[in-house]
């Protein structure tokens, strides 16, 4: 998708893109800029916009939030300040000067590249966190045993990975009904079973 200010210059950049083989689709910056992206669905989005505002950037990362897409931005702003604000909104690929369409194309790739590269370490991050996650869960529960039941350290896990196989739940789901069956006893309820 290419997202331009200025509808001349979109459909001559938008020639040249189909002359790339690829398929383009226009749109211009405004409040239905997110929905026309919903619906298009692109693989890559360009925005040549020569002065990009707050609304812009805005759009950028609810987008990023909800819909990640490499994001080409060509834009005459320059200043690292507002370049830094276009990345952390979820720019990938931040380009000073117009858009030339002759060049665009190593441009998107490269993009594109690193898009995905971005996307397998927040991957990697997402599921180290989780695993820390489930770890400090199984440990908390591990200690409540130990501390409720006079248990040693060992004897608790091999109850806790007895009940995930007696249950068929994961050792985190086991840890985390434990913790709520403790906790509930320790507030004064009755806890969950």
């Amino acid at each position: 998708m290419l997202v331009d200010d200025d509808p001349e210059r979109a459909r001559w950049v938008g020639g040249f893109l189909l002359k790339a083989g690829m398929q383009v689709s226009i749109a211009q910056a405004g409040r239905t800029l997110l929905k026309r992206i919903s619906d298009v669905n692109p693989d890559v989005i360009l925005i040549d916009i020569e002065s990009p505002d707050r609304d812009m950037l805005e759009s950028i990362s609810v987008l990023s939030a909800h819909q990640p897409t490499p994001i080409v931005m060509f834009s005459e702003k320059r200043g690292s300040d507002f370049i830094g604000e276009a990345i952390a909104a979820g720019v990938t690929a931040y380009m000073v000067g117009e858009i030339e369409p002759t060049k665009v194309r190593p441009v998107i790739d490269a993009a594109m590249a690193q898009f995905q590269a971005f996307q397998e370490v927040r991957r990697a991050l997402d599921q180290s966190q989780e695993e820390l996650k489930e770890r400090r869960g199984i440990d908390k529960a591990k200690f409540l045993l130990m501390q409720r039941h006079n248990m040693a350290e060992e004897d608790a896990f091999e109850f806790m990975r007895s009940q995930s196989m007696k249950l068929r739940l994961s050792l985190a789901e086991v840890a985390a009904r434990i913790t709520k069956n403790i906790e509930g006893e320790h507030l004064g309820g009755r806890g969950a079973k």
